[in-house]
Parts: structure tokens; C-alpha cells; sequence
């Protein structure tokens, strides 16, 4: 699918995004996906906000130690969704960037940006290892109220 301009995320819209109110009212319960990957428990959200965008969370966590986990915004536009702010923790992926720095197996968060929509950095902050608290500093970062319910994490 070519992307049209006006189909593709611009960072000013994004920042928009992320600095407007948003909720998740209602509970979230972790599951693991028995049909793909056993050592990984997940969740997925609709996100509520006055600003009419098509917003989805995405929860993923290792059920073993060492604790790694990725929680995404992913912004949902015609037919394509974009993952425009996430939290990686120990990261479990590589990224390659502008700056030529990788990020690998380490926290970092990243944002959409137009020049380079993979934009990531180091955040400054002391980042929680435990999923659920992870979970809503993500929340809190991102300005997501959560007023619902959030499952235990299963255990390994």
C-alpha cells in the first residue's frame, strides 16, 4: 500500500497524540497466546480520547526472567497502524538510527518523528522491571488515564 500524505502520521499530530487526555476504562487481563510464543504473556486496549484518533495499547512481557517487556501506541489510520510512542524495556529488539546508536536489550522509548519515524532514546528516568508497573508508567508518560482493572501477571 503507498501512503498518501494525508494517511501518514506527521510528528506534530503525534505529539498532539501523546500530550492529550486519554483513558482506558475498562479492565485488562494478561493472556498468553498458546498458539504462538508460550513464554510471553500480552494484552491489547482501546484507548478513549475526545480527539477522535483510532488509538490501540499493546502489552507484551517475558514470563522469565530476565524481564523484558514492550508497551506500544499504536495509532490506527485507514488501513494501516502506526506504533507512534512505546516503552521498550531491556529492549528485545535492535534499532538503528540516524545517530548510528543501537539500542540492544536496553530500556529506551520512542516517539514518531517525520524525519526518522523510528526516533528512539534513553529515557532518564528510573524505568520499573515489573510488568504492572511498568505498564503504568507508560501510562502515566503517555497521559493514559487508567481507571479500570489490571490483572495479576501470570506467573512463569
Amino acid at each position: 500500500m503507498v501512503l498518501t500524505p494525508e494517511l501518514y502520521p506527521m510528528a506534530a499530530e503525534v505529539e498532539r497524540i501523546v500530550a492529550a487526555e486519554k483513558e482506558i476504562s475498562e479492565s485488562i487481563g494478561w493472556y498468553q497466546d498458546l498458539r504462538q510464543d508460550r513464554n510471553w504473556a500480552k494484552f491489547d486496549v482501546r484507548v478513549e480520547n475526545a480527539g477522535g484518533w483510532n488509538l490501540t495499547l499493546y502489552g507484551r512481557a517475558r514470563l522469565a526472567s530476565p524481564y523484558k517487556g514492550s508497551y506500544s501506541l499504536i495509532w490506527t489510520l485507514g488501513t494501516a497502524s502506526y506504533r507512534i510512542f512505546s516503552l521498550d524495556v531491556n529492549g528485545y529488539h535492535t534499532n538503528h538510527f540516524i545517530n548510528r546508536e543501537q539500542w540492544q536489550r536496553r530500556t529506551h522509548k520512542q516517539i514518531w518523528k517525520d524525519a526518522e519515524p523510528k526516533f528512539a532514546y534513553t529515557p532518564e528516568e528510573i524505568i520499573p522491571e515489573e510488568p504492572n508497573a511498568a505498564f503504568r508508567e507508560f501510562c502515566r508518560e503517555g497521559n493514559i488515564i487508567f481507571s479500570g482493572q489490571l490483572g495479576e501477571f501470570p506467573p512463569p
